[in-house]
């Protein structure tokens, strides 16, 4: 027992048999205070308050460090934590670099007090610089440690073998030869140039930029082509679908795939639909069509087992396809892209498209961006095509403008958008002094305090969530579900419902506080319960008509991560009722009793910004948090803004929103220095874009 409680001291928080062991319950020592004022800080940072526990028990390995040294290394593995979160896989802590950063971690969990702060750092650097922890912290890439500290960076050893296996495998592709000759590139793209796809009446033609990337994709062991919403990335994954099967890939050689299973679902019906529209579709295309080609998930593409927790392919089992195209890859947390480049042939194409712009996956890495030049004198300069011209929200729309402008001027730090349309004319969020002044139409800015955010969440509840008449009948109902079975007026009234309810979101900056999206989500469940006062409702935590949202992968029902249903009231054969949550899969519905997901759902009226990736909305609200968070950052707004298509309400304090957009994310990582160092740059030259000349819809 001695040995245990000389543990539980070192752990600096007393678990429940400790406190009913001491007599009276004792008062907590200065270290444990300090951990409790820890947790409640670590969700500024998108942490969970088991955060503080992780960081707690590594700190106990260390049996010699007194009070103050042992706060500090708690404080420090939680910053690698926060860091990971952010999408580094590093961390500056020592010298000039770590100046800045350390600053605003520090302030963030242990308060602005600059003394304190101080101390704090000033133990850390005592720790690294005197190996004071040398069972937790190596020095070296051959230390056995969870933490790695290699001067300046701190990084998690695992993180670093990861980083140094994904370059093996980059570098290891690019010295493969290129798989076609250009001139049999260029008659494939031609003809495909000629037969070009149709979205309704408008013909859809390939830029300049997209030919070029349809170029460097088929043309290039690996390539990476990075573009924001509305960038036409879908269109070039056709057109790279109907090049290859000129240069004779068989659409059974290729795979469509995706991080999430509603970003696949999305991928494969988009292009399904653009090949069912194409003009005199040669033999290849009609080939295409009728493979029916489906798009898995990441995991399903690995050959991932729930119940054994292994990848079915690996390098030494590689993926059976000639090309493997992933779409929304800047979503790929750093080893998921190292098992995946890994698992694809030395032989085959890869293809990542994604936005290097929006924020990193929600897990550790920021692996696409790492891969993207930011230079000509990037080694995979030539491998790496940048999309500018949105086509989802057209210049000839006022709106949409506006959104595309928004999103141009927070990527370029343009602190002026707080003031609205400026004297150069430029397009910025329309400021509106009252709730009722919102016309969800471009981008509006709604300075709100605290009364403001309750009148605004009314506004929000009645016409975005309450939907009228036709809306609230679909609610109403109890619909009969017999065995997976459900009618085809059902099914119809069900897509009805559910479509609905994926046209909205709220975004928040994180989860915690009163503008975080615990207390939005449990504030508009509240406000529903009461307007529905006239239905027998029960007050549960999820009733008919809430949107719900999955929180983590469950294979064995194909839900993933970020899935969004609705709660419904059904019947089963018997006649008995329950309570059943729908999702829309395609063009198809997936049914499950609600009592039978557990903890895999919470509600959906409000997400964090991470968790919207991938989504897109046709009117959303963007809730600044309450004080200014490091979370806060430009590559968030504009992650949150480029999600809609119509309308988007930016709530909350307009000198928030100005240092959000300040503040850059930055980001560290030892991908981009590990690859600098292992391959050659590429020699800069003069990036041509080939034009369409007389291939157009009009030839």
């Amino acid at each position: 027992m001695d040995a245990a409680n000389d543990k539980y001291q070192r752990l600096g928080l007393r678990g429940a048999w400790r406190r009913f062991e001491i007599s009276g319950g004792g008062q907590a020592g200065n270290l444990e205070n300090q951990l409790r004022a820890l947790e409640e800080r670590v969700g500024d940072l998108n942490l969970e308050r088991d955060a503080v526990h992780l960081a707690a028990e590594l700190a106990a390995l260390e049996a010699n460090l007194d009070e103050d040294a042992r706060f500090a290394l708690i404080v420090l593995t939680i910053v690698t934590l926060a860091a990971l979160a952010q999408g580094s896989t590093r961390f500056p802590v020592t010298g000039e670099i770590a100046r800045d950063p350390m600053h605003h971690l520090l302030a963030a969990l242990v308060g602005s007090d600059a003394a304190t702060s101080e101390k704090v750092r000033r133990s850390i650097e005592d720790l690294l610089l005197n190996r004071r922890a040398a069972k937790v912290i190596g020095r070296s890439e051959l230390d056995r440690t969870p933490l790695l500290f290699l001067e300046p960076f701190i990084a998690h050893a695992r993180s670093r073998a990861l980083e140094r296996r994904l370059v093996d495998s980059i570098t290891a592709r690019r010295k493969r030869a290129e798989p076609f000759e250009a001139a049999r590139i260029e008659r494939a793209l031609d003809d495909v140039i000629l037969r070009p796809a149709f979205a309704g009446a408008a013909c859809i033609e390939l830029s300049a930029e997209q030919l070029s990337a349809v170029r460097t994709a088929v043309g290039s062991p690996v390539a990476l082509i990075s573009g924001g919403p509305g960038t036409g990335k879908t269109s070039i994954v056709v057109a790279i679908l109907r090049v290859l099967a000129r240069l004779e890939v068989s659409p059974h050689e290729t795979t469509l795939a995706a991080p999430t299973g509603r970003a696949a679902i999305r991928l494969r019906d988009a292009v399904t639909a653009a090949l069912a529209q194409i003009t005199a579709p040669s033999q290849e295309d009609e080939q295409l069509l009728a493979a029916g080609l489906d798009a898995l998930t990441v995991h399903r593409l690995l050959g991932y087992s729930p119940d054994r927790g292994i990848f079915l392919h690996h390098r030494n089992n590689p993926i059976a396809a000639r090309a493997v195209i992933v779409d929304e890859a800047s979503m790929l947390d750093l080893a998921m892209m190292e098992r995946l480049v890994a698992a694809v042939a030395a032989g085959a194409q890869l293809v990542f498209l994604g936005d290097v712009d929006q924020l990193p996956s929600i897990s550790a890495g920021a692996a696409f961006r790492d891969l993207v030049p930011l230079d000509r004198a990037h080694p995979l300069f030539k491998s790496s095509v940048r999309l500018t011209r949105n086509y989802r929200t057209p210049s000839s729309s006022p709106t949409g403008a506006a959104i595309v402008e928004v999103c141009r001027r927070i990527n370029a730090g343009d602190q002026t958008l707080v003031a609205g349309v400026d004297s150069g004319g430029k397009l910025g969020p329309q400021v509106r002094s009252k709730v009722d002044e919102i016309q969800f139409n471009g981008v509006e800015l709604l300075p709100a305090p605290s009364g403001r955010l309750d009148e605004f969440l009314d506004r929000w509840e009645r016409e975005q969530i309450g939907g009228g008449a036709e809306i609230e009948s679909l609610l109403e109902r109890e619909y009969a579900i017999s065995s997976d079975t459900i009618s085809r007026e059902e099914r119809g009234s069900l897509t009805r419902l559910c479509d609905y309810r994926a046209r909205t979101r709220i975004m928040c900056a994180t989860r915690v506080g009163l503008s975080g999206s615990d207390a939005i989500n449990a504030r508009l469940h509240r406000r529903v319960l009461l307007n529905r006062a006239g239905r027998t409702m029960r007050a549960a935590p999820i009733v008919a008509g809430d949107p719900v949202i999955i929180m983590r992968n469950d294979y064995d029902r194909l839900l993933f991560n970020g899935d969004q249903g609705v709660v419904i009231d059904a019947l089963d054969s018997d006649a008995k009722h329950y309570s059943a949550v729908v999702f829309v899969r395609g063009t198809d519905l997936a049914v499950f009793r609600l009592d039978l997901l557990g903890d895999l759902l919470e509600l959906g009226y409000a997400t964090t910004v991470h968790k919207a990736q991938g989504s897109e909305f046709d009117i959303a609200a963007v809730m600044l948090p309450e004080r200014d968070l490091p979370v806060l950052t430009r590559e968030l707004l504009y992650t949150a803004v480029s999600r809609c298509r119509r309308g988007v309400v930016i709530v909350g304090d307009p000198g928030l929103l100005g240092a959000g957009i300040a503040r850059k994310a930055d980001r560290y990582s030892g991908v981009a220095a590990e690859l600098a160092a292992r391959v050659p740059p590429a020699v800069p030259q003069q990036l041509e874009l080939p034009l369409p000349g007389s291939h157009s819809c009009d030839a």
